[in-house]
């Protein structure tokens, strides 16, 4: 059987790269239960970034306002007519890029179907990280400007565990509009111990082929992506803590919920694990692929020195939150403090000072529950 090279790709990029998304796309979880919606007018703005634009204005219409006629047969109904508002949000860009050797890619170019091999081989990769961007969204958005939406039993003394009392608390965040939420998103130790204590609700759609998991009728997602916090913030003085300094926080900020400052936050570790669960709602947030003007997004090169072919794969997308509206980094030299990077990484959405709130909280179905198990 003839091995085929990946400088054979290069022959149809573009048509291996949108097959390539389409596979990433199929199988996210928070897209096929409709949570992150696919945009494609978000996708044309994206397009139609030149190489170097990093944000894009996504539009939307105002709720209406005003008050209502009493319809009669004089002067009163000389009215005028009340005008439908836009606005804007702005959202940023994400540029990302991977590069894999022939030799991680050796096995599935020797198949009888090598394109759809490698297609599997990348796009099960790029799922994770698609993932845990979603989840740096919701870690930044309710961290901050929807805090509202934090219901944190964690800290409590006794009933500091994840239950029917505790959900129904959450999704009362929302008020009259907590309908609006159909889906929980939680950690499969959370998920574990629902089980164990008979709270998980196993359902069948109309062909009886596909399963459904629902806690207090929420159609139940698991992944072990989501945040799990062995750290908190504390004082210097407090007996173990551990100084936050510019080598050591990227590992222990995922691990503590509050925002650490590199010189000045201190942390120690929980008594227990603390963990978040999700609410959500359909079109919570949006998401689109699509590619800066001049960018190419898939690529081959070869290594002549040491004789190795290479995949490039860049992808250039947006995930955005709806209601939300994108901070532009106020450095002279434009990169974010977090970072230093021009395009924000997973660190920087997480970020909650860098999401603003542009609607009534109502309006936006995310809420999430902190707890312990």
């Amino acid at each position: 059987m003839a091995i085929t090279q990946l400088s054979d790709l290069v022959k149809v990029p573009n048509k291996f790269n949108e097959y390539l998304l389409q596979r990433i796309t199929d199988k996210l979880t928070l897209v096929n239960k409709g949570i992150a919606v696919n945009d494609t007018e978000m996708a044309k703005l994206i397009n139609g970034t030149p190489k170097g634009g990093r944000f894009i204005q996504t539009p939307f219409y105002k709720p209406l306002v005003g008050e209502d006629w009493t319809f009669g047969e004089g002067d009163e109904n000389d009215q005028v007519a009340t005008g439908v508002e836009t606005g804007s949000d702005i959202a940023t860009l994400l540029v990302r890029w991977h590069m894999w050797g022939a030799t991680d890619l050796s096995r599935a170019l020797g198949g009888a179907d090598p394109l759809g091999a490698i297609a599997d081989l990348a796009s099960d990769w790029w799922r994770q990280k698609e993932q845990a961007i979603y989840l740096a969204v919701l870690k930044g958005v309710l961290g901050g400007a929807l805090s509202s939406h934090l219901n944190d039993i964690s800290g409590e003394a006794t009933d500091n565990k994840i239950g029917v009392d505790a959900a129904i608390d959450t999704k009362q965040l929302l008020g009259d509009s907590a309908d609006s939420l159909g889906m929980v998103f939680m950690h499969s130790a959370t998920y574990a111990l629902l089980q164990k204590n008979q709270h998980i609700s196993t359902e069948y759609d109309a062909t009886l082929q596909v399963k459904i998991n629902t806690y207090l009728g929420y159609e139940v997602a698991v992944d072990d992506g989501l945040p799990v916090y062995t750290y908190k913030a504390t004082e210097s003085g407090t007996s173990g803590a551990i100084a936050i300094t510019t080598s050591n926080i990227a590992q222990y900020q995922p691990l503590c919920a509050s925002k650490l400052v590199a010189g000045t936050s201190y942390v120690v570790a929980e008594a227990s694990k603390v963990y978040d669960t999700y609410f959500l709602g359909r079109g919570a947030l949006r998401r689109a692929d699509g590619m800066l003007m001049g960018l190419q997004g898939l690529e081959t090169d070869r290594d002549k020195v040491k004789a190795e072919d290479v995949l490039i794969h860049r992808r250039c997308m947006a995930v955005h939150p709806n209601g939300f509206s994108w901070k532009i980094p106020t450095a002279s030299n434009g990169k974010y403090p977090g970072s230093n990077l021009m395009f924000p990484n997973n660190v920087d959405l997480a970020d909650p000072s860098n999401w603003t709130l542009t609607t009534d909280h109502k309006n936006v179905p995310i809420a999430c529950l902190r707890h312990r198990l």
